[in-house]
């Protein structure tokens, strides 16, 4: 045979085969869902073009991921079928060379693997053509999109794939190696790629099939005009990716045909193995050639010998995975592969985060429906067990003899779930003992018992389900690749359930609410929820285990209907009453269950509350612009009882008509999740609609509100939280924390546009009219409405249980205690947004004074570590905000710790809440020497100017006027009293790169709404302002602003009202930068070509700068524009640097004026340079700042006469 006759068989073989057409029916249906499900949907949004080429290029990296795992039989099958089907005695001893014999099958499963994928593109080619996708989301059909795909991104990853798979295969000589090496190749693609892709080139160059380049491509790199228009091209990461895994496929193939050998396995070393085989069935050992004599059969099989060969069989089968390379060592190296990880995920923004043992088991835990990169790998490889498992009699040619054995089917099958138990025990023992070892080398204290209660008590539980389904499927399927594909499509539907609109946990094997764990309220009401869940689903286990025992294959039958007619047989009185208890378990613990979901809490799925919301606005939306009464002053009495869950509302709204018509009708919202007792008005008035489902209620006055008149409004509210809800119980209130806002539990006045459906595509498919999210800035009714835009006085009473703390709105006038409760007497001093919450739980309190604002820290024993510094931080932008832009208009100011380990903090009036996981930042070992916590509570502080006091338009560019004021009001805080070295830290952790977006283009700073244009650039340019003109200047302008604004009263001020302002205060030969910083998109490429020094003979150092500049703007699509460029530009020179600092003492630094794309720029300093360069404070928005700046060269002849400075400049 040669190399064609080989190819020609193994080919015809492979598409003879029906898995080769089922892999490629799972990649065309899985394609065709990917473009349907997300990407289409996205189109309609205006995302980009439905077949845009990077569009196709992303759902072929995605197929191709999934691919890694589903279609390693075929390379497998191709280079180690003969060992597997006993033939290699005849396939290794005919006449063919070892280069045709591996050639042959290798260009075999490379054609069949392009098969495979081929179904990807024609998935793509049907979900766009084959489903009425609307014209005005495609483009033009171009057909070199689909070739460029196909060439650069189908064609060299079957090639990679398949090469690498193959040797692993043929090296081993096993068909199952080959998902190995599949399994590497994904977990390098999927996470490596992820983890490392803020890692410079290494996360793109990692990832063997291009997912990681392509991904960053159509979410971030590419402008909108690139993605819609732009082929993929052979080019820069994308070719060195493809360059570097096709020689690591190469380098495979060589290693493999150098290490293969065309011999008998009975020959050489192995024979005397073959000879003398020793095989274990049933915990019996028969010795070929020994003097051992074999044990006495007594003929007893009681349950006492079942139980001995359970164990025996059991600790076989785990050592068999236990001692292989993929087994205990492969699951002690993923363990420190995680405790690694922890040295990034114990960071937040760069900054380290003490080493809770409670943090750190959520990060280490996830649920067997949740996307954790960790427990996927855990997944893939308990899939892969349970195959060996179930396979290995068979595989090792002795299934007809343990088989024949008198060893019941639930021994055998029982005995693997046991074996696989047991490797998932060794797993979690190796990730404590990684966690806990972490934990003490950052000096943490491990609690032992908490680890084991997360490891053994609830993580194990989530992998022992999984781990008898995955040997389900193997039994049910009865072939073993076959077997690994529908595990893994069965994985992807417990994973993606809810996109596919099963939502409810009751139908996803496994599924429950998350279980969570904090310092602050331990295990709180998460853990009940989840055990109800895992017991009605361990019933269901108990039933598939029946169905596997009754499927059992032990001997040659195939076919279903025999295994059928043999389970019947199977079918024993035992059997029987073990099934009746697992229904009797499943259909009680599912009713219970199903009461607390759907009974006792409303069950609403996605597509119901989208229905509810377009319902809504149909009904209602007619009455948005009715004139409705103003709430100004809210007096509660709120009864919280922690232990119960319950809560009691009584409350009065203080109404004003302060319009200049008459008011008949007022339109009320009642919060769903909470009953609302009573309304009542204190005038006569009718109910004209009750709309309980919508929660939409109307009343007519039988007297209407005249102008100027006032009503009031009585309530009352019940809250109690009733058993479970689908996504578990209600946190709201619980035994040691209770937070809930106003707005969530109480009536609303007037139609609610919250509630209305703002996506696109969704808006048109109800056919709802296209909404704007956000309005226009120049929407001039918009700037009508701001988010919780009343002002008003609170009053409230708050009780609660004696050995807790409420803390509310307002200054505390007062608290008493009354038998077991403690209450609270809460007023404002002066109008706040109607936007407050009520926390009640065992706080500790740090207190402080700054004149006579109080300042206080609520927080939970033990979380000390940052308390003098928030309250230092709060101390003196207190101090500045007042001197910058005026007075604080309370009391008192507050930080309210509550549980949780997210980082972000949010200002409402007076009171700052942040989760536990602020609590936590371990800012004094930062390596850059960066106080976070320091910056942050600063930004939060500045928030009651920025946000609360001016309260800004919900339209384009809002967050200019809070976030972004608040940033820059922070950088004075920290330069004012920590110093500029701290301010320049600050500056370094706004610029670091994960903060940047990868694509220019972007609408002009006025009209922006995204999180980098709030948070990075806006403050950035507003600090780049206050160096060019003075900070005088600028917060002169921003207090202008505030006095004109500060009433919270419509029309509510925009971004424009910002730039007017700042216009007002800046000169005249700024105005262009103004300009360029706020309504243009634009951007400079400053780069220093060459620096140079001489010494004079006056001792003075004469310096030559060679710079370039380039200006440009991008609009909201991509395009760029070349400016001219005649801008005010830094040029800064600079000494010899202190370890640890970036820059040293500044010898000049002066602005000078840049006219030209190349200028040489000559300045005299009094000390020798070292560093020099172009804009070195970074103050204009350049997107590579690392070529601002250079070292200076030195000459060696001092300069006999000091040449003057060149350049126009300004100090």
């Amino acid at each position: 045979m040669k190399f064609r006759k080989i190819f020609q068989m193994e080919f015809t073989y492979g598409l003879r085969s029906i898995t080769t057409w089922l892999y490629f029916l799972v990649q065309l249906v899985l394609s065709f869902l990917w473009m349907t499900g997300n990407y289409i949907h996205d189109a309609r949004d205006g995302y980009f073009l439905a077949n845009a080429p990077i569009v196709i290029g992303a759902v072929t990296v995605l197929g191709c991921v999934a691919w890694l795992l589903i279609g390693a039989s075929v390379a497998g099958d191709a280079a180690a079928r003969d060992v597997e089907t006993r033939m290699y005695s005849l396939t290794y001893t005919a006449p063919a060379s070892k280069f045709d014999f591996l050639g042959g099958r290798l260009l075999a499963a490379l054609s069949l693997n392009s098969i495979v994928l081929f179904g990807i593109p024609l998935g793509i080619l049907i979900s766009l053509y084959g489903t009425g996708v609307e014209p005005e989301i495609m483009g033009p059909f171009r057909l070199s999109a689909y070739l460029t795909t196909f060439f650069y991104l189908i064609l060299p990853n079957a090639l990679i794939v398949t090469a690498i798979q193959f040797s692993f295969a043929a090296l081993t000589r096993r068909p199952m190696a080959s998902y190995l090496g599949g399994a590497i190749l994904f977990v390098a693609a999927f996470i490596l790629g992820q983890v490392l892709q803020d890692k410079g080139e290494w996360g793109n160059l990692i990832d063997p099939v291009g997912f990681t380049p392509i991904q960053s491509q159509l979410s971030n790199e590419w402008s909108p005009l690139e993605k819609n228009t732009r082929l993929l091209a052979l080019e820069g990461t994308l070719l060195l990716n493809r360059l570097l895994w096709v020689a690591i496929a190469v380098g495979m193939l060589t290693l493999t045909y150098f290490r293969f050998r065309l011999v008998l396995l009975e020959t050489g070393q192995k024979r005397k193995q073959a000879i003398h085989p020793e095989t274990s069935v049933a915990g019996l050992k028969w010795s070929y050639g020994g003097r051992k004599a074999l044990p006495q059969n007594r003929g007893m099989f009681s349950l006492a010998t079942h139980l001995r060969q359970l164990r025996l069989l059991t600790w076989k089968g785990f050592l068999q995975i236990g001692k292989s390379f993929t087994g205990l060592p492969l699951l002690a190296a993923l363990a420190l592969f995680a405790s690694l990880a922890l040295d990034g995920n114990l960071k937040t923004k760069g900054v380290p985060l003490l080493p809770k043992t409670d943090h750190i088991l959520n990060l280490l835990t996830a649920s067997i429906t949740e996307i954790d990169f960790f427990y996927l790998v855990i997944a893939l490889l308990t899939i892969y067990y349970a195959g060996e498992l179930v396979w290995r009699e068979r595989e090792t040619g002795l299934s007809e003899i343990t088989h024949a054995t008198p060893v019941p089917e639930w021994v055998l099958f029982l005995s693997k779930f046991l074996a696989l138990g047991l490797v998932l025990v060794g797993w979690l023992v190796f990730l404590m003992t990684a966690a806990i070892l972490a934990q003490l080398s950052r000096g943490g204290s491990p609690e032992i018992g908490l680890y084991l209660q997360g490891f053994f008590g609830l993580q194990l539980v989530d992998c022992l389900l999984f781990a008898l389904l995955a040997l389900f499927v193997h039994v049910l399927v009865n072939q073993k690749f076959v077997a690994h594909l529908v595990a893994l499509l069965v994985y992807g539907f417990l994973l993606f359930a809810p996109n596919l609109g099963i939502e409810h946990k009751l139908l996803v094997y496994g599924a429950s609410p998350k279980w969570s764990y904090t310092d602050m309220v331990g295990y709180g009401t998460s853990l009940a929820p989840w055990l109800w869940f895992k017991l009605y689903w361990v019933a269901w286990a108990l039933l598939v285990a029946v169905a596997a025992k009754l499927l059992w294959v032990r001997s040659r039958e195939g076919s279903i209907r025999a295994r059928f007619q043999l389970a019947r047989r199977r079918f024993t009185r035992s059997t029987a009453l073990v099934t009746v208890v697992s229904v009797g378990l499943v259909l009680t613990l599912g009713s219970f269950i199903f009461y607390n979901t759907n009974v006792l809490n409303d069950y609403t799925a996605s597509a119901e509350g989208i229905a509810e919301r377009v319902e809504y606005e149909k009904r209602y939306r007619q009455y948005k612009d009715r004139p409705q009464p103003l709430l100004t002053r809210t007096k509660l009495h709120v009864e919280i009882y922690p232990e119960r869950q319950e809560v009691g509302i009584r409350g009065t709204y203080f109404l004003v008509n302060n319009t200049n018509v008459t008011i008949d009708t007022v339109h009320l919202d009642t919060t769903p999740g909470v009953q609302t007792t009573k309304i009542a008005f204190d005038r006569p008035a009718t109910k004209l609609l009750a709309d309980e489902k919508l929660k939409h209620h109307i009343y007519g006055l039988h007297a209407p509100l005249k102008p100027g008149d006032s009503l009031q409004l009585s309530f009352a509210v019940h809250s109690k939280a009733q058993g479970f809800a689908n996504s578990g119980a209600d946190a709201s209130v619980t035994a040691n924390s209770s937070n809930f806002r106003n707005y969530e539990w109480l009536p609303a006045i007037g139609y609610q546009d919250y509630r209305e459906l703002d996506d696109a595509s969704s808006r048109k498919e109800y056919g709802l009219a296209p909404r704007s999210v956000p309005p226009s800035l120049y929407d001039v009714k918009a700037r009508l409405a701001a988010p919780f835009d009343e002002r008003v006085h609170v009053d409230a009473v708050v009780g609660t249980k004696g050995d807790q703390t409420v803390v509310g709105p307002g200054a505390l006038r007062r608290t008493w205690t009354k038998g077991n409760r403690k209450y609270f007497h809460y007023v404002t001093d002066a109008p706040i947004k109607n936007e407050y919450n009520f926390f009640s739980a065992r706080y500790a309190v740090h207190e402080k004074r700054w004149k006579d604002v109080l300042i206080q820290i609520y927080y939970n024993p033990g979380q000390t570590e940052n308390l003098e510094r928030m309250a230092r931080s709060v101390q003196a932008s207190l101090e500045y905000y007042t001197q910058q832009f005026g007075p604080y208009p309370h009391r008192q100011i507050r930080f309210v710790s509550y549980p949780g380990y997210d980082f972000g903090n949010h200002a409402a009036p007076i009171n700052i809440t942040a989760q536990e996981g602020f609590f936590i930042l371990d800012t004094k070992n930062d390596e850059r020497g960066f106080d976070l916590v320091t910056a942050v509570v600063a930004h939060e502080v500045a928030h009651q100017w920025w946000g609360n006091q001016v309260d800004p338009a919900l339209v384009e560019g809002s967050g200019l006027l809070s976030e972004s004021l608040a940033w820059y009001s922070a950088m004075g805080v920290l330069e004012e009293h920590y110093g500029p070295a701290h301010l320049h830290k600050l500056l370094s952790f706004l610029r670091e790169e994960y903060e940047t977006p990868r694509t220019k283009a972007s609408v002009p700073l006025l009209q922006a709404a995204d999180w980098y244009h709030n948070y990075r650039k806006g403050p950035m340019v507003l600090y780049a302002l206050s160096r060019y003109m003075g900070k005088d200047r600028v917060n002169a302008a921003l207090q202008s602003l505030l006095k004109k604004h500060a009433l919270g009263k419509p029309p509510f001020p925009t971004s424009l009202d910002l730039y007017q302002e700042l216009k007002g205060a800046t000169p005249d030969s700024l105005q262009p930068l103004l300009h360029d910083f706020f309504e243009k998109n634009t951007f400079w490429d400053l780069k220093t070509k060459q620096a140079t020094a001489k010494q004079t003979n006056a001792g003075t150092w004469q310096v030559m700068l060679k710079v370039q500049s380039r200006k440009f703007a991008v609009d909201s699509i991509g395009v760029e524009a070349k400016l001219p460029i005649k801008d005010w530009v830094e040029i800064g020179i600079y000494a010899k640097a202190k370890e640890g600092e970036a820059l040293g003492k500044t010898l000049y630094l002066q602005k000078h004026l840049i006219t030209t794309a190349s200028q040489t720029i000559t300045m005299t300093v009094p000390a020798k340079p070292v560093k020099a360069g172009i804009d070195p404070n970074f103050l204009l928005v350049d997107w590579e700042l690392k070529d601002n700046l250079m070292e200076v060269t030195l000459a060696e002849k001092p300069s006999d006469t000091p040449k003057k400075d060149s350049g126009i400049k300004f100090h």
